[in-house]
């Protein structure tokens, strides 16, 4: 007499699969089977179901470490305040530009900060003056008459306790004359680190890299980041 009919699902997401088997004794002939391999067959299903069930909480295991850390940072009701006082400094900072060249530009970094504009590094306060108080001798080239106006663009601001990240992508627009429309003569991006000291907030890293419109005194330094 046969043995009744055996039905063994699993599935794994939306794979699924069926075996279907009757007993050592009169397979079906779809799974000819032979002493050994029937001995074993009960075997083969039990690894099978539970190698399923390992795989099945590796990837949830995976995906719930990695995916919550993969998660982009957003601005809370805790960092708000950080955030927008960080994004006024930047934006104070590029604005002296336009009104007034000179002001003490390192009031902003703390004391052992880092400047580097494309591969030309300035290290401490008085280094990263000195680059400011002597701009036009270091690239010439960039005096020229008209007024020039930097658009800071595409903020991507990160707070976390007492230290900050900024990403952001900066524009520099020529206007030669007032009869004239304006052109764009630079782009790139900034990339700076901040540290929170005594409730206000101060540049300890800034990385500016030029996407375009590089001047002739950054060719031997820059480097492509």
């Amino acid at each position: 007499m046969k043995s009744p009919l055996k039905h063994f699902t699993y599935s794994l997401g939306t794979f699924k699969r069926a075996f279907y088997f009757e007993s050592c004794i009169n397979p079906p002939k779809l799974y000819e089977l032979n002493r050994l391999e029937c001995l074993f067959y009960p075997i083969k299903l039990f690894v099978l179901k539970n190698l399923l069930k390992i795989i099945s909480a590796s990837i949830l295991f995976i995906f719930s470490t990695f995916g919550v850390q993969a998660q982009v940072p957003i601005t809370t009701q805790e960092t708000l305040l950080d955030r927008l006082q960080i994004e006024d400094m930047l934006l104070a900072y590029y604005y002296g530009f336009e009104v007034d060249e000179g002001h003490d530009w390192t009031a902003l970094y703390t004391q052992d900060a880092v400047l580097d504009i494309n591969g030309m590094v300035y290290k401490g306060k008085d280094a990263i003056q000195g680059l400011y108080d002597n701009y036009s001798e270091i690239s010439p080239e960039e005096n020229v008459p008209g007024k020039v106006h930097v658009l800071m663009t595409n903020p991507r601001i990160i707070v976390d306790g007492e230290k900050a990240s900024a990403h952001m992508i900066y524009t520099e627009v020529m206007n030669d004359s007032v009869y004239l429309a304006p052109r764009l003569i630079e782009q790139g991006r900034e990339d700076t680190e901040f540290k929170k000291i005594d409730g206000r907030w101060y540049i300890t890293k800034r990385l500016i890299t030029q996407d375009g419109g590089l001047p002739p005194a950054y060719f031997n330094t820059y480097i492509p980041r």
